[in-house]
């Protein structure tokens, strides 16, 4: 039985008038007159679906014929970007009226709104950018944890860093060994540890912190700002950092936030130049093994990294848990390793077998296809009645912005609007073609299309030989594994589901199962 459903969301209490969940909810519940199935994504971002669990749900419900209505406080808590209108349009061929509790039901207003939140959202970044770099200017701190040696304080109604007294000792007790004996990352922190200096966290130093604290020239008083910045990945929700030119870069110095010395910083610097390899490359191409990132530690959670081990037969390399690698073996009990070379040949023999009965990969291709033909059609008619109602909305848009009652500013919402429709409509336009085409291709030509790229596929599996290319091979077709404490490999649940990803998924299952401690 079908069922009325609310959506709430909100980013942040500020930039949300404070309109928390529970008074969404409690406007949806009066809008429907009655309870209604609940869907939340709370501190989520409206400019992208992914990472949105609650309206994944949700969308997924409404595909499984479960919900008749959605309720919504705002048309913009149903997102802030241009694919919002694609989700509102994929829930009403579905059968689901969209209601906004507070604007309306009506198809013309929510397009408005939803393209009036799309612009508060630039607008609002704009705005946060330019404030940031006021503060910044204005010597103020301009948000985020600050370095590992200061904190954050107030300061005649502004938010200034300063130094912290006991994480600045840890400092000073960190250039000054690491320039005073024979030390390296990693021994640094052990004694870091020793003297019980505390970390931010509670956990133990490691070797990635003590590098940031040794090359930051906030050390000095420099502080520096628009080094990166973060965009965000629509996929999943989630903001990823990106490094800007160093030309947009920014710094300025502030001698009260003075730690170290100008000259024990310059001869820290180089000597973490002088220790670095003279052939050393950027860690990405160095580093890269084919299992690099795939492999974790069955009993921390740690991804486990490749070592070298020489003995009289020659040079291996076996993987093993990277938190007792950095940490040493009583921060994990799981002291199994496996080696690379028998990990690949597993892999190898895997992927090779599916290539043994080409006939039945043909036979399952053509199944595929005659189910695809099926598909499209009745795709081709969902994308027609599409264009239909996209070609009454225009209409309708070209209608009002020609009427003379209309105010300016409601024109220039309607044009922009209009400009989505006109889009939307090229790419149904685009996608129909694309079907047609499709299905224009003969099976003759099908089978050809599968054996040429089975063929290719063989071929490019033996061809592959640098570690860059072997790990895009097991990511591919292989997914995240774990290592278990007895050295045995086996796939974790994690591994991709999708359709792409069944013959992989398959391969770890039944490839590594085995026990390989012997390996």
């Amino acid at each position: 039985m079908k069922r009325d459903a609310a959506y709430a969301r909100y980013s942040s209490h500020k930039q949300d008038d404070g309109t928390s969940i529970e008074v969404q909810l409690d406007a949806c519940h009066r809008a429907a007159e009655g309870k209604c199935e609940k869907y939340v994504d709370e501190a989520k971002t409206g400019r992208a679906v992914g990472g949105r669990t609650g309206l994944l749900r949700l969308i997924a419900d409404a595909e499984a014929g479960k919900i008749a209505r959605l309720f919504v406080y705002k048309y913009d808590r149903l997102g802030r970007s241009a694919e919002t209108h694609a989700v509102v349009a994929d829930l009403e061929d579905l059968g689901i009226e969209v209601i906004s509790a507070t604007e309306g039901r009506d198809a013309l207003a929510r397009g408005v709104q939803l393209v009036v939140a799309e612009h508060y959202s630039r607008v609002l970044a704009e705005r946060t950018r330019d404030g940031l770099l006021k503060r910044f200017e204005q010597g103020q701190w301009t948000g985020g944890r600050p370095p590992y040696g200061y904190k954050v304080v107030g300061e005649n109604g502004a938010r200034k860093v300063a130094i912290d007294a006991r994480e600045a000792e840890a400092v000073r007790y960190a250039f000054r060994t690491y320039l005073s004996a024979p030390v390296g990352f990693k021994e640094l922190a052990h004694r870091l540890n020793d003297k019980g200096f505390p970390t931010r966290r509670g956990g133990p130093w490691t070797f990635t912190t003590v590098r940031g604290i040794l090359t930051n020239p906030i050390a000095v008083g420099r502080v520096r700002y628009n080094r990166r910045r973060f965009r965000l990945d629509k996929r999943t929700g989630r903001r990823v950092p990106v490094w800007r030119d160093e030309n947009d870069h920014k710094d300025y110095a502030d001698e009260s936030l003075r730690i170290i010395s100008n000259e024990d910083f310059e001869r820290v610097q180089e000597r973490i130049a002088e220790r670095a390899r003279p052939d050393r490359r950027p860690r990405s191409a160095q580093t890269l093994r084919p299992f690099t990132g795939q492999i974790r530690c069955d009993a921390c959670g740690s991804i486990c990294y490749s070592r070298t081990s020489n003995n009289r037969k020659g040079q291996y390399r076996y993987y093993n848990c990277g938190k007792r690698q950095r940490q040493g073996p009583e921060s994990c009990v799981n002291e199994a390793n496996i080696r690379e070379d028998a990990l690949l040949a597993r892999v190898s023999t895997a992927l090779m077998s599916m290539f043994d009965d080409t006939e039945t990969l043909i036979a399952e291709a053509m199944c595929e296809a005659e189910g695809l033909l099926a598909s499209n059609r009745g795709e081709g008619g969902r994308l027609k009645r599409e264009l239909t109602q996209i070609d009454r909305e225009i209409a309708t848009l070209t209608e009002r912005l020609i009427d003379p009652v209309i105010e300016d500013g409601a024109k220039s919402a309607l044009s922009r609007e209009l400009a989505t429709r006109e889009l939307a409509r090229e790419r149904l336009q685009a996608a129909l073609s694309q079907l047609a085409e499709r299905a224009g291709a003969g099976t003759d030509r099908l089978i050809a299309a599968v054996r040429k790229a089975l063929k290719e596929a063989r071929e490019g599996l033996e061809n592959i030989a640098t570690p860059a290319q072997l790990h895009d091979l097991v990511e591919h077709f292989v997914g995240p594994m774990i290592l278990r404490r007895d050295g045995t490999i086996a796939p974790t649940e994690t591994a991709p589901a999708d359709a792409e990803a069944d013959v992989p998924s398959n391969i770890a299952g039944a490839g590594f199962e085995p026990a390989t401690s012997g390996l």
